[in-house]
């Protein structure tokens, strides 16, 4: 028993220095060398006992080793989660930093919104391969059992067909994961990685699938939102134009590139006033609208409408567009004459007056060019209204 006892005290000081260092630590063979310098049943009973309980000790602290060293990752992707509002860029990083704590052969972010017969695949790559963000519809997959049972889908070796193969081709898992993302008992999406090796994930895994989908769904839902507040801060409300505040941003914008001529046009009403006090505010409501639609009507990627303020509206003319100004303002004439309002005896029709200034011509900042079109403008007030005329 003494030999044994001495050997078993040997074998303890090994196991105890390799303690956390990997999953097991005492392989079946060390069981039975020990019971053969060990006769006695109680003492190899109390010998297997104590390895077990060493065995579940092991077991713990490399669990919490594992997960300390993934803990620290995940810090730092939450400093970029916070860092940024571009859900590009928070999609990117999420694939990162899941490939640097498991196998991500294949891998996908799909959002969800309650009652919704469709997913919203936002991001999803293959073999380092980024493909477009797209709709699918619930099916029979995965994805979609996931979402209706809230419960974690973990293969360790799948048989099955692979998920939306229709859309990425056949290139073929084996293991993979499908985990939930509840935030507020809401189902908000799934996560999924998926990998060619068997049982190339472990439980830890889906935790921290489930702490990194939480993380990058919550910040794009606050981009999402961010975005939705500057949109509606930028946009007059009652015809949907950008408003005083983008006008200026995305003069000054331009302006500050420098090297291009940009033609700007002020246009105010002719009759808002006498609308309003024949008719009541509701019509003067509708003329602005017809105003700002006939606007809209022109726009392109290159002419882009405000409202300025009241009845006052901005026309931002890049140097790209092919048509001319007076061609534009004959557009903008035709439209007002084939879209007026009607009321029980009369129809309304929009008329404007305008001006139009060019930069750098005109003037040389956003003050400069402003007062050089509302000069414009006032001549073309002052000499009787429904007209155009240009900043010398």
């Amino acid at each position: 028993m003494e030999k044994g006892f001495l050997y078993f005290l040997a074998i303890m000081n090994g196991l105890l220095r390799n303690i956390g260092s990997e999953q097991n630590i005492i392989p079946k063979e060390m069981f039975e060398l020990l019971e053969n310098k060990i006769e006695n049943k109680d003492e190899i009973a109390i010998v297997d006992s104590f390895l077990s309980q060493l065995q579940n000790l092991n077991v713990q602290m490399e669990q919490m080793k594992w997960m300390n060293t993934h803990y620290r990752i995940l810090h730092e992707f939450a400093q970029i989660c916070s860092k940024t509002l571009n859900e590009d860029i928070l999609l990117e990083k999420t694939y990162e930093m899941v490939s640097q704590v498991m196998s991500a052969d294949s891998f996908f972010i799909v959002l969800y919104t309650e009652g919704d017969s469709h997913l919203d695949m936002v991001f999803m790559v293959e073999n380092g391969k980024i493909f477009p963000k797209r709709i699918v519809e619930f099916g029979d997959n995965y994805t979609s059992k996931v979402i209706k049972t809230r419960e974690i889908i973990h293969e360790k070796q799948s048989s099955e067909p692979k998920e939306f193969d229709e859309i990425i081709g056949e290139y073929e898992t084996s293991a993979c994961l499908f985990v939930p993302v509840i935030i507020d008992d809401h189902v908000k999406g799934v996560i999924s990685a998926q990998s060619l090796e068997d049982f190339a994930y472990r439980k830890e895994h889906e935790e921290l699938l489930q702490i990194i989908g939480a993380q990058v769904i919550n910040s794009i839902e606050t981009a999402r939102l961010y975005e939705k507040i500057y949109s509606m801060s930028q946009t007059d409300e009652l015809t949907a134009l950008k408003n005083h505040r983008a006008f200026h941003e995305d003069l000054t914008k331009l302006i500050n590139q420098g090297n291009q001529e940009i033609t700007l046009v002020m246009i105010d009403s002719d009759h808002l006033k006498k609308v309003n006090d024949n008719y009541g505010h509701d019509f003067g409501d509708k003329y602005l609208r017809i105003l700002a639609d006939g606007i809209k009507s022109i726009s392109n990627e290159h002419i882009e409408g405000y409202r300025y303020a009241g009845d006052e509206f901005m026309i931002i003319i890049k140097p790209t567009t092919n048509n001319g100004i007076d061609q534009l303002y004959e557009k903008l004439l035709e439209y007002y004459s084939s879209n007026t309002i009607v009321t029980s005896n009369e129809q309304i029709r929009v008329s404007i007056s305008s001006g139009v200034a060019v930069y750098p011509t005109n003037g040389l900042t956003v003050d400069s060019l402003k007062k050089s079109v509302d000069d414009a403008l006032y001549l073309a007030k002052k000499q009787g209204g429904n007209q155009l005329v240009i900043a010398d």
